[in-house]
């Protein structure tokens, strides 16, 4: 057995999941940290929105 990981392993161990809310219709989705910088579209109303200023503390 060796200790040898996937190419990228290293860059993607710190990521963690993040819950935002849909700020339209409420629906709460998980998203990882690393897409916080780009818009979310809510697989429930189709609506794009800025997981910034929507995340569910």
């Amino acid at each position: 057995m060796t200790d040898q990981h996937c190419p990228g392993f290293e860059a993607n161990k710190s990521i963690t999941e993040v819950t935002v809310k849909c700020p339209e219709c409420g629906q709460k989705k998980e998203i990882f940290s690393d897409e916080m910088d780009k818009k979310v579209t809510c697989s429930s109303c189709g609506k794009a929105f800025d997981p910034m200023q929507n995340k569910v503390e």
